[in-house]
């Protein structure tokens, strides 16, 4: 399934959650979008360090 509904809501400097993977239910918020990948770069918060994930888009949702 696709994330195309929820590419217009994700926006850089707003939270997301994870919706799948290995981050699954992080949420963070985002650095940046690149469309033509289809990736979306966020910080989360891992056992107290803030890390830099890249994501498919299509795992990413608008809080």
């Amino acid at each position: 399934m696709s994330g195309m509904p929820h590419e217009s809501d994700v926006q850089v400097g707003g939270d997301v959650r994870v919706t799948q993977g290995p981050f699954a239910d992080f949420t963070g918020p985002v650095l940046a979008i690149d469309h033509a990948r289809g990736r979306v770069q966020l910080t989360v918060d891992i056992l107290g360090h803030v890390t830099r994930i890249d994501i498919p888009l299509s795992d990413a949702r608008a809080v």
